[in-house]
């Protein structure tokens, strides 16, 4: 299924598309930054890191992206152990704010 596939950061069958993660462009550039995006979007990966930032573009269909599978996949694994997601964000903000008692701030635009 087109850009549905299990994923782990030491697999050798991975389908890449882009880098997960814009801080790891050779090149950090606006052209760089849009082209990285615009590839991912064409194969359905809608979501992309740069360092602890999260962008979502926003795919103007339904995705399988939010189900009990991905919450399972998320909840309590490190950052870059998945594919990014906003799962992972909310995983981690919640995780620093009971454990390390920290404040938290989510920013959508």
């Amino acid at each position: 299924i087109k850009g549905h596939y299990r994923y782990h950061w030491q697999s050798h069958n991975v389908k890449h598309s882009g880098v997960d993660d814009m801080v790891l462009l050779s090149k950090i550039t606006e052209d760089s930054i849009v082209e990285n995006l615009k590839k991912r979007y064409m194969d359905d990966y809608i979501f992309t890191y740069i360092g602890s930032v999260l962008i979502s573009v926003n795919p103007f269909k339904q995705m399988p992206y939010f189900g009990e599978k991905e919450i399972e996949m998320y909840q309590g694994a490190a950052q870059y152990e998945n594919p990014p997601h906003i799962y992972a964000l909310a995983d981690s903000m919640y995780r620093n704010m009971i454990i390390d008692r920290e404040n938290q701030c989510v920013i959508i635009r």
